[in-house]
């Protein structure tokens, strides 16, 4: 287990401790408190929290130097957030005084490949990437340099968190899925839908080549659960993650997949068992909608079931209602995840 600390002076560290007991509580996570000492167990580690006169002691500990980074940072923001207008100086011991995140990787460019005429695959080349070969996280978060200029990665300071860059170096951020990985060759495949308008990871992807450089953290975002039974449902945004679960799954699941693409021509091979359906929309064709499609399929909730879905936000709320409301999927049977919002730049 490894651990970090440190000793923060604030004018008020009651409130600034009631305030952080208050927000864990409104996230349903579980605080146990005596009166001068909080402490709880986050999704990543273990924090407590110490009232001292005028000062509040942290303590973290977290099973791996990624699980310590996370809860270190997400106490100093809280702290900074609920102590202003006071800037309390916050500085870890346990950490070296700055460095790049344990969850970060610099990946190279090292090919190429046209899968549709919308899809196009870049496979990274990177040290290290053990933590990302899991199922239970399909997604990471790619750093992509500002354009022309050459690659700035984020770095821990004293507090725990990201180092200020200048805006004018700022990489652009934007969660995409880990299609494939080769811990031998130490290559990851990731599938970039190449959209009509300006987007910072189309863009990117479009004028991608060999040598290039970008960054890499994570991973996060979470697949379907294990089930009998199993619904994917999405647009191309979804399909790389779709494909993968797919591959992953049990040889006796059943299920099936329903996606939406532009047209025949961007249908991609997918494995799955033989026990699951997969069924394509083809937009250029059919006037119904992703949403309509689902409200087709019946789910059965008296089999072990787990429903997965990604596409455009007003597409998800429809189809968690109707989940909810019309098949009585209970939450911790679904999920449903905005990949996208209409009107708005790809990745916001």
């Amino acid at each position: 287990m490894k651990t970090a600390s440190a000793v923060v002076t604030l004018t008020n560290p009651v409130s600034v401790l009631e305030a952080l007991r208050t927000h864990l509580a409104e996230h349903e996570l579980v605080v146990e408190f005596d009166g001068q000492v909080a402490s709880a167990n986050l999704p990543s580690g273990h924090a407590t929290m110490r009232i001292e006169a005028s000062m509040l002691e942290l303590e973290v500990r977290a099973a791996s130097e990624s699980g310590l980074e996370d809860v270190a940072s997400f106490l100093a923001s809280h702290v900074l957030e609920f102590a202003h207008p006071e800037t309390p100086v916050i500085r870890w011991s346990g950490f070296q005084p700055s460095g790049t995140f344990a969850d970060f990787r610099e990946m190279k460019v090292v090919g190429v490949t046209e899968l549709t005429p919308h899809m196009r695959r870049i496979t990274l080349a990177g040290t290290d990437l053990r933590r990302f070969a899991t199922d239970e996280n399909l997604h990471v978060r790619l750093f992509f340099p500002a354009p022309g200029q050459p690659p700035v990665w984020p770095t821990r300071g004293e507090d725990g968190l990201e180092r200020h860059i200048e805006p004018a170096r700022q990489p652009a951020v934007r969660k995409y899925t880990i299609r494939r990985i080769d811990l031998v060759t130490g290559t990851v495949d990731i599938d970039f839908l190449l959209h009509r308008d300006p987007g910072t990871g189309s863009d990117w992807a479009k004028n991608a080549k060999e040598g290039d450089m970008i960054g890499m953290a994570g991973p996060g975002g979470r697949g379907a659960q294990p089930a009998d039974w199993l619904l994917l449902v999405g647009d191309e945004t979804a399909l790389p993650a779709i494909a993968r679960i797919l591959e992953g799954l049990a040889p006796g699941t059943e299920g099936m997949a329903l996606i939406e693409v532009e047209s025949e021509a961007d249908k991609l091979p997918l494995t799955h068992p033989r026990g699951f359906e997969i069924r394509w929309l083809h937009r250029a064709a059919c006037a119904e909608g992703l949403a309509a499609a689902v409200s087709r399929i019946r789910v059965p909730t008296h089999r072990k079931h787990f429903c997965w879905a990604g596409a455009e936000f007003e597409t998800i709320q429809t189809i968690r209602r109707y989940w909810k409301e019309e098949c009585g999927v209970a939450k911790w049977n679904q999920l449903a995840v905005p990949y996208w919002r209409r009107g708005r730049p790809e990745g916001e």
